[in-house]
């Protein structure tokens, strides 16, 4: 009697952490690169603001008086560009969760033996990674057309605020897109939210002038710290910027627990 035939299947071995955590963001920097739509559809709206509503508005007003110090209206300004830039980006991360779930591509990420962990890096850091580069983008136009300078403690702070300002959006957004399960809903959520957050903060005038009712919803608004960041570190340095620059902070550690905690879930259920 012939020996009996036995199979065996084992499962891949589990690459290390670091050749894990470099092969995701080799592979989403790729899926970025390649989704042209996305980019342009990100870029678009800031380039709108920056070279047309900003260019308009500074030639009608002029000057503002921001907190005792006067300023072209161009320099008040930039940093709702800049925010509108980095929520744009944001929103294309977590459109970027759907995409792979609708393509049939999050099943065969999660059939494999990959840590959870290592996935939710390598999309926040190439989500952060895109969002920067746009709002650098939008800076470098800044500069270019209208001119603006900062000293060294200005230029730093108003980057700093960038990559808090990143870091927080792209974890909220990407927490948004794995907390909702319908994409109409999420798009839904991404169109509505942006108008609603940009001019229910003190974007194009400041605090003092807006309606009593908009003062206490520009509280609980992200977007105003992150204006508030840029331009109290652009122009009065971060001396004067770091209650803004802790708000940012904090939004991104709990929206990175909430994204991880929904990408368990959902990667469960698929």
């Amino acid at each position: 009697m012939g020996a009996k035939t036995t199979f065996e299947n084992d499962p891949p071995a589990q690459p290390a952490g670091t050749a894990e955590l470099w092969a995701v963001l080799y592979r989403e920097y790729v899926l970025l690169a390649r989704n042209r739509i996305n980019l342009i559809l990100g870029i678009t709206p800031m380039m709108v603001y920056l070279l047309l509503v900003n260019t308009s508005l500074s030639n009608f007003i002029g000057t503002i008086e921001y907190q005792g110090t006067e300023m072209r209206y161009a320099v008040f300004m930039l940093p709702m560009v800049l925010a509108m830039a980095i929520i744009n980006a944001a929103v294309t991360s977590g459109v970027g969760m759907f995409q792979e779930e609708l393509s049939g591509v999050a099943t065969q990420i999660w059939s494999y033996p990959l840590r959870r962990s290592r996935y939710l890096i390598g999309k926040l850091v190439a989500g952060v990674t895109l969002v920067l580069a746009q709002s650098l983008l939008g800076l470098g136009v800044g500069v270019f057309v209208f001119g603006i300078r900062f000293d060294g403690e200005g230029w730093l702070g108003l980057l700093l605020t960038m990559v808090l300002a990143a870091v927080a959006f792209n974890g909220l957004y990407v927490a948004a897109a794995l907390t909702f399960t319908d994409f109409q809903t999420f798009m839904a959520l991404a169109n509505v939210s942006l108008p609603v957050l940009v001019f229910s903060a003190p974007a194009l005038y400041t605090v003092e002038s807006m309606p009593v009712v908009l003062q206490w919803i520009s509280v609980i608004n992200p977007v105003t710290y992150v204006i508030t960041g840029m331009r109290d570190s652009a122009i009065f340095g971060l001396a004067e910027a770091w209650p803004s620059l802790l708000v940012l902070l904090g939004i991104g550690i709990v929206t990175y627990w909430v994204a991880g905690a929904s990408l368990l879930k959902r990667a469960r259920n698929l």
